[in-house]
């Protein structure tokens, strides 16, 4: 009885052992490790393909000839570019005046003006890097879902006074202009004004619109008018809307001269179209400096 108890046991132990060794030679273990990868991602290289987020990199900055480009790349909606500022320095030794003015397709970005007693001040690359650089580039996002590019400008005093624009750009690094109107009234303009001396507008019942100076565009901050505002991928807009003015009746002190309208304008971007809603107007009741 004894014998057939251990014949069974040991039966019992090969068949173990077999249906083990038969497990693992015929079981695909990598099923398992399998499902427990994250579904719809794509592999690279054993890296995770991820979009690509919009930025501005400042790659260099080089001297040529006494005059500089700064050479940036952008990606924006995926894409990569090359974004190019030409830097162009003047002397004036006759009237001791020097500037350097930083352009990109025929619009300022960047503009530096002083007067000098014995020597001029030497520009480097360095001293340009500091004053135009990322910060002045950042993205909005169009009612397309795509992101538009937005360059604030650098603008110093020249003497006769000072106007800083924001520059909207598609992804093939285009203006996106359509319509605008600067702060002088003048139409058929590449930037939005985001500040400016040359003119000035007082309201009725002295209202005061303007915005608070996100651009840090003021050097004086008495004479500070910030006209531009985004948010929420829209931008606030001030822009005069005005009439001919009759000389005649501005002479009379008495009386209040009807300039035109401030209106208060929310541009928001399509297909590389902007266009724009008004939500409140100001009567203009006295101008100031230039006007179109």
């Amino acid at each position: 009885m004894k014998k057939v108890v251990i014949i069974i046991i040991v039966l019992l132990a090969f068949g173990v052992i077999g249906f083990g060794i038969l497990y693992v030679s015929t079981h695909d273990f990598n099923v398992e490790r399998d499902a427990e990868q994250p579904k719809n991602v794509e592999l690279n290289n054993g890296s995770l393909e991820v979009e690509a987020k919009d930025q501005v990199t400042l790659l260099e900055t080089k001297e040529i000839d006494g005059s500089f480009v700064q050479t940036y790349q952008i990606v924006i909606n995926d894409l990569e570019k090359k974004f190019e500022v030409e830097f162009l320095y003047r002397d004036n030794k006759d009237t001791n005046e020097q500037s350097l003015t930083g352009d990109y397709n025929g619009a300022t970005l960047y503009s530096y003006y002083e007067t000098y007693q014995d020597e001029p001040t030497l520009y480097d690359a360095s001293m340009i890097d500091r004053s135009f650089n990322e910060n002045n580039f950042s993205f909005i996002t169009g009612q397309d879902g795509k992101s538009y590019l937005l360059i604030h400008t650098n603008i110093y005093d020249d003497g006769a006074g000072e106007e800083d624009k924001l520059y909207i750009l598609n992804d093939s690094l285009e203006f996106v202009s359509n319509g605008l109107t600067d702060y002088a009234g003048s139409s058929d303009v590449r930037g939005m004004t985001i500040m400016s001396t040359y003119t000035g507008y007082t309201l009725e019942n002295n209202e005061s619109p303007w915005y608070s100076d996100d651009f840090n565009a003021c050097q004086t901050p008495s004479n500070c008018y910030i006209d531009v505002k985004v948010e929420d991928n829209k931008i606030n807009y001030l822009v005069p809307v005005l009439k001919e003015i009759d000389e005649e009746a501005e002479e009379e002190e008495e009386e209040v001269q009807d300039y035109g309208e401030l209106e208060e304008r929310v541009y928001t971007i399509r297909d590389s179209e902007l266009s724009y809603e008004v939500i409140k107007r100001y009567k203009i009741t006295h101008i100031a400096g230039q006007v179109e």
